[in-house]
């Protein structure tokens, strides 16, 4: 029975990398799409709101395209170390999974404190200034903000769900 349980953990392990992996493929073609727009606004707008976006959706897709990428690497580089780090030590590797988890809860906190900072400010942006690149600037962050949200929306539920085995695995060990 023990070992039936080891490996369903080492299952939940392997579900949570491949949601982690499919999320940053989801955030590498978010920023390239992004960065395909701004490309398209800067060849065929010709208006100054047009204009305005260009940079704006540049960046934002640079760094989205950035962020997903280092977590396809950092995540395929974890799938290739897991089995060994799993089967050589379980109890360590548990130990281990659960300080991650809890190491980059803060990513959720920091990213819904941007959003509450980048909506307003872009709200700010739009009632105080006719200028279309502030305007452009403030719908790049508003951007950013609900495209983390959307993301770790659905990798905090993943996170918790992940924490949630493994401290009932900890626990099991200790009984």
């Amino acid at each position: 029975m023990a070992q039936i349980q080891i490996m369903n953990l080492y299952n939940h392990t392997l579900n949570w990398i491949t949601g982690e992996l499919f999320e940053a493929y989801f955030i590498v073609n978010f920023g390239v799409i992004t960065i395909i727009g701004g490309i398209l606004f800067g060849k065929f707008g010709s208006t100054l709101n047009a204009k305005g976006l260009i940079v704006p959706l540049i960046v934002v897709g640079i760094i989205y395209a950035a962020i997903g990428f280092s977590m396809i690497v950092a995540n395929n580089n974890r799938l290739i170390s897991y089995k060994q780090d799993f089967e050589k030590d379980h109890h360590a590797f548990v130990k281990t999974e659960k300080k991650r988890v809890e190491d980059f809860q803060i990513g959720y906190t920091i990213s819904k404190i941007v959003a509450a900072v980048f909506f307003p400010l872009t709200l700010l942006i739009f009632w105080f200034s006719k200028s279309s690149t502030l305007q452009g600037l403030g719908l790049g962050l508003a951007l950013f903000a609900l495209a983390g949200l959307i993301v770790d929306y659905f990798s905090q539920e993943r996170a918790n769900t992940y924490y949630k085995i493994i401290v009932k695995e900890l626990d099991d060990i200790k009984n």
